[in-house]
């Protein structure tokens, strides 16, 4: 899996959230917060990198049960990426008990095993977008200015 090159902490187009079409109106003075969660460690790394190169404060856990924990505990985000494979509950579970908790965040569903059962039972379950991996730094901005705008 290669790093998308966009990403890089130098970029000054990056760091003023700038879309890769040159738009500048992606981030707002309002900060969005993200929680990544998903098992594999080079995933967390990308899309952290991803979502905080469009200003998103990102935090990311490797299990539903760690995700499910820390909403219980008060924490709030604007958005939860979450993947199909996890340890111990699947995303479609974790998806299914977090909207049972009454979490209104906006949920990615962003995963490799892509079907359509899968992105069936992912939207079912209460997901706002089923995104099939590798989640890229173009599908983020579109997100951003949707939030944004919305």
């Amino acid at each position: 899996m290669e790093l998308p090159s966009k990403i890089n902490n130098n970029d000054k187009s990056i760091q003023q959230g700038i879309s890769p079409s040159g738009s500048r109106d992606l981030i707002s003075n309002r900060k969005f917060t993200a929680l990544v969660v998903d098992s594999d460690p080079i995933c967390q790394i990308i899309e952290k990198a991803i979502l905080e190169s469009q200003g998103v404060e990102t935090q990311f856990v490797g299990s539903g049960i760690d995700a499910l924990d820390l909403l219980a505990s008060g924490a709030n985000f604007d958005i939860i990426a979450i993947a199909w494979v996890l340890p111990m509950m699947n995303g479609v579970e974790t998806t299914r008990r977090i909207r049972a908790i009454g979490n209104h965040s906006k949920i990615l569903a962003v995963t490799a095993c892509f079907d359509e059962r899968k992105k069936q039972a992912f939207l079912d379950a209460g997901v706002d977008e089923f995104i099939e991996k590798p989640l890229t730094l173009e599908k983020v901005a579109s997100i951003m200015r949707e939030m944004k705008n919305g």
